[in-house]
């Protein structure tokens, strides 16, 4: 197969740039709580990185692994520490990085797109259906998963120096990939199949690339355990398919609008999902009718769709631990098969992108304002108890009115200790109004037996933090206190 020939005559300026810069808008505009969103669950792990002692030690807090033995030194180490020591614990700077990363894939998946297409217009298309894709939006919410969009960042350039035919920046920028996410790994594939769609006789120069991830994937498996049992244990088995096609529906759109639009008739998400599955096999199968091409079917909806497997295919693996904002990087593999179609049969192409876009947008606009909201939940409970907190430092805050989001959101992580205290705990009998699964409550409650004689020296308070309105309540929980 061949694809469209690349354009020979440079284009303006504003016809190269310009679809991404209306994407770059379109993400500050459409996204913007995004940039207002605060910390919350796993960030305040990351936040608790120590400053280091010296050099040897800030490369051990740089390289060492960490979480589940991870080796992602760029994407969560130097991310979270180097922000940290700058500014402190200081959601904005984080957001920021965030956003100006997803901007630069914009403008690498536009010229990717564009490319691949032979199509200002598929250039145009792959960033906004990306973009808006709602398996996307938590990525521009949560900062602990900036790995998605940085290991993409990466991935992208990569793909573009392989496309220009750059192959010492191609390496330099894989190499420094792996450091970001584990599924970089799966980047020679990528080439290899655009080398058999494309131009077979570049497919032994992929090759080299294996060894790159072959290397990788030998350190990852020395230094990062082996779960047998829970969400992180590799199964290989006939759930590969069941998740597949989860992670395929819920990229769809559909799946993730009916999350918040549940009183709609319940026909319309499974109908939605069957029509657009349905478009996405015909682009696939539709030869490109423009002048020039010959190929049987759509080389870059084909590639689309090997990158959409490809990307996915470390977490078809995890059947256990199936996560939205996984589909990042297997997402720009759907806005490719649209691209194909709207640059090769707009009157086909387009209908499709529309009504992918009806349900995808409207999904990721409510995921942004949920995302917002948990992490305004923890906002409201730190804050407000570092206030009390900074205000009486020698006595112990015993925290009750405590509900399982926000235990979740804001307190199960130990936000405070990472602002240097070590002596908040929950009052006894708040865990009697959190749910977690992991059963964590329980264990932050300071007992009876030591926390009522802490008040009874007026050592101790405690908050109400019921609704995130935060308030010293300890007279009234000494007047009511059960007896031990």
């Amino acid at each position: 197969m061949s694809s469209p020939a690349a354009p020979t005559v440079p284009l303006p300026w504003y016809l190269s740039f310009g679809p991404a810069l209306a994407a770059v808008l379109c993400l500050s505009v459409f996204y913007y709580r995004g940039l207002d969103c605060w910390f919350y669950q796993d960030d305040f792990g990351w936040l608790h990185l120590a400053p280091a002692k010296g050099f040897r030690d800030f490369l051990a807090i740089i390289f060492a692994p960490k979480a589940h033995g991870n080796l992602r030194p760029w994407s969560e180490n130097l991310f979270f520490y180097g922000l940290k020591a700058i500014f402190g614990v200081n959601p904005l700077p984080f957001r920021i990085v965030v956003f100006l990363t997803v901007s630069v894939n914009l403008f690498l998946l536009n010229a990717i797109a564009r490319r691949l297409t032979g199509s200002v217009l598929g250039g145009a298309t792959a960033a906004f259906c990306w973009l808006l894709n709602p398996c996307v939006a938590p990525s521009l919410c949560w900062t602990c998963i900036y790995n998605q969009p940085q290991s993409l960042c990466f991935i992208l350039l990569a793909f573009l120096h392989y496309l220009r035919g750059r192959k010492r920046a191609q390496w330099v920028v894989f190499l420094l990939g792996l450091g970001s996410l584990e599924t970089v790994v799966m980047y020679p594939l990528l080439i290899s199949a655009h080398a058999l769609l494309y131009d077979r006789s570049r497919f032994k120069r992929t090759l080299p690339f294996y060894a790159g991830s072959a290397a990788f994937t030998l350190l990852h498996f020395l230094v990062a355990p082996i779960y047998k049992t829970g969400p992180y244990a590799i199964q290989i088995d006939r759930r590969i398919f069941h998740t597949l096609w989860t992670y395929f529906e819920m990229a769809l759109g559909p799946e993730r609008f009916g999350h918040f639009y549940w009183d709609w008739p319940a026909w319309v998400v499974p109908s939605a999902t069957a029509a657009i599955c349905a478009a996405v096999l015909v682009i696939v199968i539709l030869r490109d009718t423009r002048r020039g091409s010959t190929q049987i079917g759509n080389s870059t909806a084909i590639f689309g769709a090997a990158w959409f497997v490809i990307m996915l295919g470390p977490l078809l693996l995890l059947p256990d631990h199936i996560m939205d904002y996984a589909l990042t990087a297997p997402a720009v593999g759907l806005a490719l098969i649209i691209a194909a179609a709207v640059s090769a049969r707009k009157a086909i192409g387009m209908p499709i992108a529309i009504l992918y876009l009806a349900f995808a947008a409207p999904a990721a606009w409510h995921v942004t304002r949920w995302n917002w909201e948990r992490s305004h939940l923890a906002r409201d409970l730190v804050q407000g108890v570092l206030r009390f907190k900074r205000a009486n430092p020698e006595r112990m805050m015993l925290l009750t009115g405590m509900d399982t989001d926000q235990f979740l959101a804001g307190y199960a992580d130990l936000p405070f200790e990472v602002h240097g205290y070590f002596d908040v705990w929950l009052a006894p009998g708040a865990e009697s109004n959190i749910h977690d699964e992991g059963h964590l409550a329980p264990l932050m409650v300071w007992k009876p037996e030591k926390s009522y004689p802490l008040l009874d020296a007026g050592k101790a308070m405690v908050l109400d933090v019921a609704g995130g309105n935060v308030h010293d309540v300890t007279a009234q929980y000494q007047a009511n206190r059960p007896k031990y």
